[in-house]
């Protein structure tokens, strides 16, 4: 039980400051893990994982931007397109978040310790090799990776951002599909557009 609580109280703590850092609303990293657990519990891609891993998955999932804490607000809030340089830097919050998690002592004796690093550092990263940081290519890319890397490019597309107006979910759902946030895994994608009316109601 107390190390519930400590693990609960870390994940608070980080999450927190991440909204306190971003003018995305905290209700982003709630949805982000509502929809890896459902598609986790609902679907084929929870297939050989237990509820306890697939709870521990889906919080760990609420980290994966704990790096763009280590970037600059005019970076981070820019109400525009970034620039190539001010890409580069925003692509390092997936090595921060994950260099940040390290550094937390408790926090790696936890058993969603290795989910948050992994999704920290690889949530970018992209079926055909071309996302960031390291590269990975298929199967390279750990399941809840990829899962979040879904969620959350179709939650940034229905939702207001300071650089964009909100789409509706058909028009996330054909941008996804038409590569327009990168290449998905087949069975990832059918799994989610599955569940994706579902997964709507979120939004309500």
């Amino acid at each position: 039980m107390e190390h519930n609580r400590v693990q609960e109280g870390i994940m608070e703590a980080l999450s927190a400051a991440v909204e306190f850092r971003s003018e995305e609303s905290g209700e982003h990293v709630k949805r982000i893990r509502d929809m890896t657990k459902y598609l986790l519990t609902y679907t084929a891609l929870g297939e050989g994982i237990s509820p306890y891993e697939a709870e521990q998955i889906a919080e760990a999932a609420m980290l994966h931007d704990v790096g763009k804490i280590a970037v600059p607000d005019t970076i981070l809030n820019k109400p525009g397109r970034l620039t190539a340089e001010e890409y580069e830097i925003m692509k390092m919050h997936t090595i921060q978040g994950a260099r940040l998690l390290e550094k937390i002592p408790q926090f790696k004796e936890m058993p969603l310790f290795h989910y948050a690093y992994d999704i920290a550092r690889h949530h970018h990263e992209r079926w055909d090799g071309r996302g960031y940081p390291d590269g990975l290519k298929g199967g390279e890319i750990s399941l809840w990776a990829q899962i979040v890397s879904l969620v959350d490019a179709y939650d940034a597309l229905v939702s207001h951002r300071v650089y964009k107006e909100a789409y509706d979910g058909d028009a996330a759902v054909r941008m996804i599909l038409d590569g327009a946030c990168g290449i998905f895994n087949d069975r990832l994608l059918g799994c989610f557009l599955s569940q994706e009316k579902e997964i709507r109601k979120l939004y309500r």
